[in-house]
């Protein structure tokens, strides 16, 4: 399915295998198309994705109440401790659901339409997902034990960990698709985008704050706005590995052929 003006090459899908020329930074990426992409390819998937933003939503409720009952947090008593291990075991488990709108915005981004197959296909790679969390905690908890020694709990110390937590979710982006159309090992994903962000981190980084300004707007009205920003923001994701990755070449190969042949 293509959008609804064929002749603008930024309405449509990337269809060449750019995962080379991105691990070389020669990729562009426009911050104003990837949002104007996303926007436009959210309509046309809605449905599917409300429905795996249902699943989320409660996978993540029923993680929360799992996580809760192995680490009891009482509000008069706070524990830090068991607080942090309930963000990081909520974290772990909730991956592989995550994975699921991942997988549908980028088969919207790829101008696939989302199915309900999807969801048992993201699924199928819960241990790689749960192993790429793993990592990301990892690297966020141990410069954020350093700088917690060094500063202890000052404003210091949240500013900078704030700037990494960032940082680091940002390099990690593609890790998740990567996995799902390439399947990469988690290392090598992890890597691969890593790599290929970090010579585009400056896009990147005004793509997510100009997102994160829509999120703000269309949550004013009752939160209803995020019915359309929330399904966006997976294809935010879609968009940005499309256009940097492209499409495998094999991928590209069949498609040509069974459009020669109809």
């Amino acid at each position: 399915m293509q959008d609804s003006n064929p002749k603008d090459s930024q309405s449509q899908a990337t269809t060449q295998d750019n995962f080379a020329a991105a691990l070389r930074g020669e990729v562009p990426l426009s911050v104003g198309d990837v949002i104007q992409r996303s926007w436009d390819i959210t309509l046309r998937a809605l449905p599917i994705m409300l429905l795996g933003m249902v699943i989320l939503m409660l996978a993540n409720w029923a993680i929360s109440s799992v996580s809760a009952q192995f680490f009891p947090v009482d509000e008069t008593d706070i524990d830090y401790l068991n607080i942090s291990a309930q963000s990081v075991l909520s974290a772990l488990l909730i991956a592989p659901f995550t994975a699921i709108m991942a997988l549908m915005g980028l088969q919207n981004a790829r101008d696939s339409k989302p199915t309900a197959a999807t969801i048992g296909e993201a699924l199928r790679y819960a241990p790689k997902m749960t192993a790429v969390a793993a990592v990301l905690m990892t690297a966020m908890i141990i410069p954020g034990v350093l700088l917690y020694l060094i500063f202890g709990s000052s404003g210091t110390f949240f500013a900078l960990f704030v700037v990494i937590a960032i940082y680091l979710q940002l390099s990690f982006t593609l890790a998740t698709p990567l996995i799902l159309e390439r399947q990469l090992s988690v290392s090598r994903a992890i890597f691969a985008s890593v790599l290929i962000l970090n010579k585009k981190m400056l896009p990147l980084i005004a793509i997510y704050a100009i997102f994160t300004i829509i999120v703000i707007i269309s949550a004013l009205p009752l939160l209803l706005g995020l019915i359309f920003t929330i399904p966006m923001s997976f294809n935010v994701i879609g968009v940005i590995y499309n256009r940097l990755i492209g499409v495998p070449e094999e991928a590209t190969t069949i498609e040509t052929t069974v459009t020669e042949e109809n």
